[in-house]
C-alpha cells in the first residue's frame, strides 16, 4: 500500500541520513496524499523551510510481523509507528536531497555498483566539498536548481577516483529536480527470520494511554486520547486523526474536540466532517476547522453560527473570543442575534 510523509527539505535529508527518527514517540504515515502535503507545508512555513512528502510503499501485515506486537497502530489510512527506520533512496526525481553527503555517497555507489564498504563514504572529503557546494547553490538564489553539467564538472574535480568511471555522460544522467516536492523512499523492514525484540513494560502515563487507545471498550479509547492530551505529546493531532473513523460515535466527537484545542492541526482530515448529519460531529468539526484554517476561518465560523442545531452553535460560538472584536464584527452580530443565550453569552465573553 502506498503512504505518504509530510516533512520539509532539511528533516528529509536528515531521514536519508539517519532513517525516520521518531518525534513525540511515533512515525506517522498517510494514504491520503493531499493531508501529507497539508503537514509538510505547516512544518515549512513554521521552520522557514521547503515543504516535501516523502511516498513508500508499506505492507502493514508483513511490518506487524517485523516490528512486533504494539508498535503499529492503523486506522483510517494513518499509521503511527512507534519504532525507528532505515531507509534506502530509489531511482526517483531526488536532485535536491542530494545536497546531503549520505544521499549523495549512497548515489555515486549505486552509479558505479558499489556498496558502502567498498565505495566512498559519506565522511569522505569530496563528498563533504560537493554536498556542501550543492546546498550553498540552492541556498544563493539561483533558482534552486543546479546544472547538470556543473554538477558532473565539481564531481571529477572533488571525486575524480569515482566520476571518471561512472558511465553517464552529463546530458543523460538519470537525475532530476523534486517534482511536486515529492520523492521516494524504500523503507527497510527487520529481517522477518529474526525474532522481534520485545520491549520491557514501562508503567508509564504514556504507554497506558497508547494501551487504551486501542481497547476494545470505547470508555477506554476515550480516556487514552484524554491521557494524551494531559501528557501534552507533540503529536497529539495525529492521534486524534487515527480516531475520527471510529464505529463509536463519542470517540470521534472525543477526538474532534481535543483536535479543536490543538495548537497545531491540518484541515484535510477534517473537511468530511462538517457534512455529517450527526450533529455532535458536526459541531466538532466545524470547531477544529474554524481553529486551523489558516486563509478563511471566517467561512466556518460562520457557518457554525448559523447552523440550525444550537449544540453547533454553542460549540463555535465558543471560539469568538479569540477572535478580533472589530475585524469581525459581522460574527460576533450573528451571536448576539441568536435565539440560544449561551450563544450569545459567548459572544459578549472577553479572551
Amino acid at each position: 500500500m502506498e503512504f505518504y510523509h509530510g516533512t520539509t527539505l532539511s528533516s528529509a535529508r536528515g531521514i536519508i541520513k539517519n532513517g525516520f527518527r521518531p518525534r513525540g514517540r511515533a512515525v506517522w504515515f498517510t494514504t491520503n496524499q493531499e493531508y501529507a502535503k497539508n503537514r509538510a507545508e505547516q512544518k515549512a512555513r513554521r521552520k522557514h523551510c521547503r515543504p516535501i512528502v516523502i511516498q513508500t510503499e508499506l505492507d502493514v501485515d508483513h511490518f506487524r510481523r517485523c516490528l512486533g506486537p504494539g508498535k503499529i497502530h492503523f486506522r483510517g489510512g494513518i499509521i503511527a509507528v512507534h519504532e525507528s527506520l532505515a531507509v534506502q533512496i530509489l531511482e526517483s526525481n531526488f536532485f535536491e536531497l542530494l545536497a546531503c553527503p549520505a544521499a549523495l555517497a549512497e548515489w555515486v555507489n549505486c552509479r558505479l555498483g558499489l556498496y558502502s564498504h567498498n565505495g566512498v563514504g559519506r565522511n569522505n572529503w569530496g563528498i563533504v566539498r560537493l554536498a556542501h557546494w550543492m546546498d550553498n547553490r540552492m541556498r544563493s538564489g539561483t533558482g534552486r536548481r543546479i546544472d547538470r553539467q556543473e554538477f558532473f564538472a565539481k564531481g571529477k574535480q572533488w571525486l575524480p577516483a569515482f566520476f571518471d568511471k561512472i558511465p553517464f555522460s552529463p546530458e543523460v544522467l538519470p537525475i532530476q529536480h523534486l517534482q511536486n516536492n515529492t520523492v521516494a523512499l524504500r523503507i527497510l523492514y527487520t529481517d522477518g527470520t529474526e525474532k522481534p525484540s520485545v520491549s520491557p513494560k514501562v508503567d508509564t502515563p504514556y504507554a497506558k494511554a497508547i494501551a487504551d487507545i486501542s481497547d476494545l471498550n470505547p470508555k477506554r479509547r476515550i480516556r487514552g486520547l484524554q491521557s494524551l492530551e494531559k501528557s501534552e505529546v507533540t503529536d497529539l493531532f495525529d492521534w486524534c486523526v487515527l480516531h475520527l473513523d471510529d464505529e463509536s460515535v463519542d470517540v470521534v466527537c472525543n477526538a474532534l474536540r481535543i483536535m479543536s484545542r490543538c495548537d497545531d492541526g491540518y484541515i484535510a482530515p477534517i473537511l468530511p466532517y462538517a457534512e455529517s448529519k450527526n450533529r455532535r460531529i458536526r459541531a466538532g468539526a466545524l470547531t477544529a476547522l474554524a481553529k486551523h484554517t489558516s486563509d478563511d476561518p471566517e467561512r466556518w465560523f460562520e457557518r457554525g453560527l448559523k447552523d440550525p442545531a444550537a449544540c453547533v452553535r454553542m460549540e463555535v460560538a465558543k471560539l469568538l473570543p479569540t477572535l478580533d472584536r472589530v475585524e469581525h464584527s459581522t460574527l460576533f452580530d450573528i451571536a448576539r442575534h441568536d435565539p440560544n443565550p449561551a450563544v450569545k453569552r459567548s459572544a459578549n465573553k472577553r479572551h
